[in-house]
């Protein structure tokens, strides 16, 4: 080991293990040391080593990427994006980059690198970031590899050369965008290659057609029930649940039927005795997970892919007999979640706020927005409030914002509090950013409450600087 490689074994290794022998080095860098030690030799070597590369030759420069006509925001907005992207309150660079783009405002194009470094292992601040580059989304893409997903930002592109010879992203924005606007067309396409497709190609591409589902999906759908591929079946056997007055619906609730009755006031459960290939090609998974049963767990997918239609409101307030009255529940909040029912979604709030597996977040989520600050107010006292509110989608409506924060207001500097206040902080909306809380002193130690009002306080700002 020789030279600049030897110094470093001798750096990190240490002197004692690995003496660093200068008589290695090259002549003109031993000339200069003198009686300099490890680091001087280590310094000059640097210099010597650079200094010794070739200029590269022939090098084109890089074609200028496109103007983008939307206007900068003010250089408070710029700097607080900077700050952002410099690791200071950086959960709210989504909302930054949503509302500057609702709003109308460019990105300085210096922190398009930086942004897109953020999102590359982020998927959920992607489109967001693609929204921000614009016109320069394709050129960045073509700088890096890893900003590849930029290339989704080429959605108007209806070339088929994309979707033939295009990389993974092309091809998966090439069908999306072809979905959206001609979803049979997207669907032949899909036929024409699905045999020479890998299993995780075919199951990312028959995702996509969770957008613009329709009854013309079914019999594709139906032919992929029977593909090589496990996850293929699965996706197909989720999205025929989700058609209305398909075979799938009606093969499932013949199998409910036979095996839940409602006499005499009592809902009557016999669980399945076997697990028939009809049922598994309908994606009945016999791998039961730990804590349930085979059998209870055939059962709970049977409820939970039956259509609601198929069932009555009134079972919930009906006695079980023949299995847990839980495993009903958890069956039929899936089933609930799938359609988006949300008549559904509030008896069962009422009924048992403890659904099973599913956190009544889920459910709560189904009711209109206006609905949510009565239903946590109904249901605080049985609920866990943070595990009630967590999963919401933000920014809260602004009932809902207040009532967290009026209740935060009241409780101290309890740690019990911090995590909803640590939620609440990004969650509550911009007309509830002003909020009382935000003028009462936190002092000076760095607890829930000081947080929770400097992010609300950074985020009233942030709003200011961007409408």
């Amino acid at each position: 080991m020789k030279g600049w490689d030897g110094l470093v074994s001798s750096m990190l290794l240490g002197t004692d293990r690995r003496p660093a022998d200068f008589d290695e080095l090259p002549e003109p860098v031993r000339e200069r040391l003198g009686d300099g030690g490890l680091l001087d030799a280590a310094a000059l070597a640097t210099l010597y080593k650079r200094a010794g590369r070739k200029p590269l030759r022939d090098l084109k420069p890089l074609e200028a990427a496109g103007g983008e006509d939307r206007p900068l925001p003010r250089s408070g907005a710029v700097r607080r994006l900077a700050a952002m992207l410099g690791g200071f309150q950086t959960a709210a660079l989504g909302e930054w980059l949503r509302t500057a783009d609702a709003n109308g405002w460019g990105v300085p194009p210096e922190q398009l690198p930086a942004l897109a470094d953020f999102a590359r292992n982020r998927p959920e601040y992607r489109p967001l970031v693609i929204a921000a580059a614009g016109r320069r989304a394709r050129w960045l893409a073509e700088l890096n590899p890893e900003w590849r997903f930029l290339y989704a930002a080429d959605v108007e592109s209806n070339d088929p050369e994309l979707w033939t010879h295009g990389n993974a992203v092309q091809r998966r924005t090439w069908l999306r965008a072809l979905r959206w606007r001609d979803p049979a067309a997207a669907r032949e396409a899909l036929a024409e290659v699905w045999p020479s497709e890998s299993a995780l190609t075919r199951t990312e591409f028959l995702g996509l057609f969770a957008e613009e589902l329709s009854a013309a999906d079914e019999e594709f759908l139906e032919a992929a029930l029977d593909d090589r591929s496990r996850e293929v079946r699965r996706v197909a056997a989720r999205l025929l649940a989700r058609l209305p007055g398909s075979q799938y619906g009606v093969r499932m609730a013949a199998r409910l039927h036979a095996h839940l009755t409602a006499t005499q006031g009592v809902l009557a459960v016999e669980l399945p005795r076997t697990l028939t290939q009809s049922m598994e090609r309908d994606g009945i998974d016999s791998q039961n997970p730990e804590g349930i049963g085979k059998r209870a767990w055939w059962f709970h997918q049977i409820v939970a892919n039956t259509p609601l239609s198929e069932m009555d409101l009134t079972w919930l307030q009906l006695p079980v007999e023949g299995c847990a009255p839980e495993l009903l529940q958890s069956a039929w909040t899936e089933a609930t979640i799938r359609e988006g029912a949300a008549q559904w979604a509030r008896e069962l709030l009422v009924a048992n706020a403890d659904t099973g597996s599913r956190n009544p977040a889920e459910l709560l989520r189904l009711l209109p927005r206006e609905e949510w600050a009565q239903a946590v107010e109904a249901l605080r006292s049985t609920v866990d409030v943070t595990e009630l509110v967590g999963g919401l989608t933000v920014p809260w409506p602004p009932a809902l914002g207040a009532m967290i924060l009026d209740q935060l207001a009241k409780v101290g500097t309890n740690r019990a509090w911090a995590r909803l206040a640590s939620i609440a902080a990004r969650a509550v909306p911009p007309d509830v950013l002003d909020h009382p809380i935000t003028r009462e002193p936190t002092g000076d130690e760095d607890t829930w409450r000081r947080r929770l009002v400097e992010t609300l306080a950074f985020r009233r700002e942030m709003y200011e600087e961007l409408t």
